[in-house]
Protein backbone atom coordinates (compact mmCIF):
# COMPACT_ATOMS: atom_id res chain seq x y z
CA UNK A 1 0.00 0.00 0.00
CA UNK A 2 2.92 2.29 0.74
CA UNK A 3 4.30 2.09 -2.27
CA UNK A 4 0.98 2.39 -4.29
CA UNK A 5 0.36 5.59 -2.08
CA UNK A 6 3.91 6.84 -2.71
CA UNK A 7 3.45 6.42 -5.84
CA UNK A 8 0.19 8.50 -6.04
CA UNK A 9 1.27 11.59 -4.06
CA UNK A 10 4.42 11.92 -6.12
CA UNK A 11 2.28 12.10 -9.27
CA UNK A 12 -0.06 14.43 -7.24
CA UNK A 13 3.54 16.96 -6.14
CA UNK A 14 4.46 17.00 -9.42
CA UNK A 15 0.65 18.24 -11.05
CA UNK A 16 0.42 20.18 -13.94
CA UNK A 17 -2.34 21.85 -15.67
CA UNK A 18 -2.82 18.77 -18.83
CA UNK A 19 -4.31 15.57 -18.57
CA UNK A 20 -1.93 12.88 -20.05
CA UNK A 21 -3.27 10.07 -21.46
CA UNK A 22 -2.72 6.93 -19.52
CA UNK A 23 -0.69 4.01 -21.08
CA UNK A 24 -3.17 1.47 -19.75
CA UNK A 25 -7.45 1.59 -20.20
CA UNK A 26 -9.58 2.26 -17.57
CA UNK A 27 -11.20 -1.03 -17.69
CA UNK A 28 -7.41 -2.73 -17.44
CA UNK A 29 -6.48 -0.34 -14.61
CA UNK A 30 -9.69 -1.07 -12.66
CA UNK A 31 -8.62 -5.04 -12.74
CA UNK A 32 -4.98 -4.33 -11.63
CA UNK A 33 -5.94 -1.85 -9.01
CA UNK A 34 -8.07 -4.22 -7.61
CA UNK A 35 -5.41 -6.80 -7.12
CA UNK A 36 -3.03 -4.76 -6.18
CA UNK A 37 -5.52 -3.92 -3.17
CA UNK A 38 -6.11 -7.31 -2.75
CA UNK A 39 -1.91 -8.22 -2.58
CA UNK A 40 -1.82 -4.90 -0.30
CA UNK A 41 -4.21 -6.84 1.95
CA UNK A 42 -1.82 -9.86 2.08
CA UNK A 43 0.82 -8.70 3.13
CA UNK A 44 -0.92 -6.47 6.08
CA UNK A 45 0.12 -8.83 8.86
CA UNK A 46 4.36 -8.59 7.34
CA UNK A 47 6.51 -6.18 8.00
CA UNK A 48 9.97 -4.79 7.48
CA UNK A 49 12.15 -5.84 4.48
CA UNK A 50 10.11 -9.25 4.01
CA UNK A 51 6.75 -7.21 3.41
CA UNK A 52 8.52 -4.87 0.64
CA UNK A 53 9.85 -8.14 -0.95
CA UNK A 54 6.74 -9.43 -1.17
CA UNK A 55 4.77 -6.88 -1.93
CA UNK A 56 7.20 -6.55 -4.98
CA UNK A 57 6.85 -10.15 -6.28
CA UNK A 58 3.09 -9.72 -6.01
CA UNK A 59 2.81 -6.69 -8.21
CA UNK A 60 5.28 -8.04 -11.03
CA UNK A 61 2.82 -11.59 -10.69
CA UNK A 62 -0.20 -8.59 -11.14
CA UNK A 63 1.77 -7.65 -14.26
CA UNK A 64 2.41 -10.83 -15.14
CA UNK A 65 -1.46 -12.11 -15.03
CA UNK A 66 -2.44 -8.88 -16.26
CA UNK A 67 0.15 -8.74 -19.63
CA UNK A 68 1.15 -5.62 -18.75
CA UNK A 69 4.69 -3.99 -18.17
CA UNK A 70 5.10 -2.53 -14.71
CA UNK A 71 6.59 0.24 -16.11
CA UNK A 72 3.11 0.91 -18.09
CA UNK A 73 1.46 0.56 -14.81
CA UNK A 74 3.64 2.54 -12.82
CA UNK A 75 3.40 5.19 -15.12
CA UNK A 76 -0.31 4.70 -15.35
CA UNK A 77 -0.87 5.15 -11.42
CA UNK A 78 1.75 7.98 -11.74
CA UNK A 79 -0.47 9.90 -14.39
CA UNK A 80 -3.53 9.00 -12.75
CA UNK A 81 -2.67 11.14 -9.84
CA UNK A 82 -2.70 13.74 -11.91
CA UNK A 83 -6.34 13.82 -12.89
CA UNK A 84 -7.99 13.74 -9.40
CA UNK A 85 -11.72 13.37 -11.14
CA UNK A 86 -10.85 10.32 -13.29
CA UNK A 87 -8.92 8.78 -10.50
CA UNK A 88 -11.90 9.05 -8.09
CA UNK A 89 -14.21 7.66 -11.20
CA UNK A 90 -12.07 4.80 -11.49
CA UNK A 91 -11.86 4.41 -7.46
CA UNK A 92 -15.81 3.41 -7.86
CA UNK A 93 -15.22 0.75 -10.02
CA UNK A 94 -12.42 -0.49 -8.32
CA UNK A 95 -14.52 -0.59 -5.34
CA UNK A 96 -17.37 -2.29 -7.21
CA UNK A 97 -14.86 -4.59 -8.33
CA UNK A 98 -13.38 -5.80 -4.90
CA UNK A 99 -17.35 -5.76 -3.56
CA UNK A 100 -17.90 -7.85 -6.66
CA UNK A 101 -14.62 -10.52 -5.30
CA UNK A 102 -16.04 -9.85 -1.92
CA UNK A 103 -19.26 -11.78 -2.75
CA UNK A 104 -18.38 -14.37 -5.29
Amino acid sequence: MRLLLSLLFVGLLSACSSDPALPLSDDRLVEILADAHVAEAAVQSLSGPYKDSVIRVYYAQICEIHQVSEADFYLSVEQLSLQPEKMDKLYRKVEKRLEDLTLN
